[in-house]
């Protein structure tokens, strides 16, 4: 049992090299051989090329603008959208603080229901509440400029389209789940609205 598990163990990176090795190989010396491993790797989905390192590479920047309601029908844009208006560089990826990183995920899918920003958007009822009055509901637009093509930047053309503005969600901020997040960070900063 032990001498087959070792001759076993021996052969897997023997296999796994051939598998590499022979479909790249000229056919003329290993006949068919090459061909019918490769075709049997793309079956089993092993397939190498440049595309499986960047397989649905980024297209666009992307941003969140919010803007927080109030009842007497004002409305005001909050904090989150100075990326809109000035954060269309490339350093972002260098830069991204833990907050830069929630907001990339609540913004991430923005057709699909996401955890992720439904606590964001409730943390941002709660932070707009610290300010004295609680919003009445945030709306989230998902803003986005899409990369211009290589062919046509070399022409001239701008590296970014122009924005594109899509609402993604209204969150209410005076829901039970929110209300007692506000509560709640009253009570821990010994605030007492009663």
């Amino acid at each position: 049992m032990k001498l087959a598990l070792r001759l076993l163990h021996a052969c897997v990176p023997i296999l796994m090299a051939a598998a590499i090795l022979l479909p790249v190989l000229p056919g003329e010396g290993f006949g068919p051989l090459p061909r019918m491993i490769g075709r049997a790797m793309l079956v089993v989905g092993v397939k190498q090329s440049w595309g499986m390192y960047a397989p649905d590479p980024q297209r666009s920047h992307h941003y969140m603008e919010l803007t927080a309601h109030y009842d007497d029908g004002t409305e005001v844009p909050l904090e989150e959208n100075v990326d809109v208006e000035a954060g269309w560089g490339t350093t972002w990826a260098w830069k991204k603080t833990r907050l830069d990183i929630w907001k990339f995920y609540a913004n991430f899918h923005p057709k699909k229901r996401s955890e992720h920003r439904i606590w964001y958007l409730r943390m941002v009822c709660v932070r707009e509440a610290r300010k004295g009055e609680i919003p009445e509901k945030i709306t989230m637009h998902h803003v986005t400029r899409r990369f211009t093509s290589p062919a046509k930047v070399r022409k001239g053309a701008p590296g970014l389209g122009q924005p594109t503005r899509e609402l993604v969600t209204v969150q209410h901020c005076r829901t039970p789940p929110t209300n007692k997040m506000i509560a709640e960070d009253q009570q821990r900063r010994g605030e007492d609205h009663g």
